[in-house]
């Protein structure tokens, strides 16, 4: 009667084990509930629904063009979220903080002294990780809302403001920020300025 009881309690752990192993490996959904858009595919969504309304086709120049730039926005979109997730999470870091990791790199693209795509600035060697540009089952909905924040330009963050890392890079420092999730301890310098430019 012990034997059995030890093999069903076994059964039970090892049940567990694989239920919690399955678990894991599930991806999270990047949209939880509604797609999180920027202002600019709202109002390129508004434009095609319009266009179609007055007759145009799905297939006309027009109408393919606005979806292309659409799909273009949604992938600058991807790719800050998973900045913003994996450099700042807002669901350990201060607000203001991860949604300055997200404009770093869109004023990077708009900047003549980087790469002027998003994909492009994030796959750059020794700035952010390539990895960083595919893969965003796993990017959670907040991190979204702060690269919105950051594509919408509800933000307070300089233009000039090209450097995020634990160290002060660029010509000044524009704001410290602290992260403190209890396990970890970092300080992030958001910097402004280009070296022997600005």
């Amino acid at each position: 009667m012990k034997h059995k009881n030890l093999i069903t309690a076994a059964m039970i752990i090892i049940l567990i084990v694989a239920i919690v192993i399955i678990l894991a490996a599930i991806p999270t959904m990047a949209y939880e509930g509604d797609r999180i858009t920027t202002a600019k595919q709202d109002a390129l969504h508004d434009a095609a629904e319009r266009l179609r309304a007055a007759g145009y086709a799905e297939d006309t120049p027009i109408i393919r063009a606005l979806s292309a730039a659409w799909w273009e926005e949604q992938e600058a979109l991807d790719i800050v979220a998973k900045v913003i997730a994996n450099e700042a999470d807002p669901r350990y870091c201060e607000w203001e903080h991860s949604v300055a990791v997200g404009v770093v790199v869109l004023n990077r693209v708009a900047s003549p002294y980087f790469p002027n795509t998003v994909k492009e600035v994030v796959a750059a060697p020794g700035q952010y990780l390539e990895a960083y540009t595919r893969d965003f089952a796993d990017t959670p909905r907040i991190a979204y809302e702060a690269a919105k924040a950051a594509l919408d330009g509800d933000h307070s963050v300089p233009e000039d403001c090209y450097w995020q890392d634990t160290h002060v890079q660029g010509t000044a420092i524009w704001k410290a920020f602290v992260c403190d999730t209890g396990w970890f301890h970092s300080v992030t310098y958001i910097c402004r300025g280009i070296p022997g430019v600005d």
